[in-house]
């Protein structure tokens, strides 16, 4: 069961990449419209994290899949905290509160 589920890990880790590089794409193109100050280094740190934490996930996949050749750091718990849970989880933070920085005017318009 784990050489059909583990390369389905890393498929949905880049999508949440791709969904971070359309956001970013789309609140440059709104802060040049409303004057808003576009934080470039910050989509760009959260990128840089989910990078990280897909990375991780096909090393330990790859562990996982081959444990007698792999190292063994690669299995140990800390590990897939360190590298996989912790960056992931700040570079969706990091994504969430730019993106209500710069799109949180749109809950408040009221339909008429």
């Amino acid at each position: 069961m784990r050489v059909l589920t583990s390369p389905l890990g890393p498929l949905g880790l880049i999508a949440t990449i791709y969904l971070a590089l359309i956001f970013s794409n789309l609140s440059r193109r709104l802060s040049a419209v409303t004057k808003l100050k576009f934080q470039r280094v910050w989509f760009n740190v959260s990128l840089l994290l989910l990078i990280v934490a897909v990375a991780s996930q096909v090393w330990r996949s790859a562990a996982t899949l081959a444990p007698g050749i792999a190292p063994p750091v690669l299995l140990q718990p800390w590990f897939a905290l360190v590298a996989f849970h912790i960056p992931f989880a700040l570079g969706v933070t990091i994504q969430l509160i730019l993106v209500w920085y710069h799109w949180r005017w749109t809950f408040k318009e009221k339909l008429s």
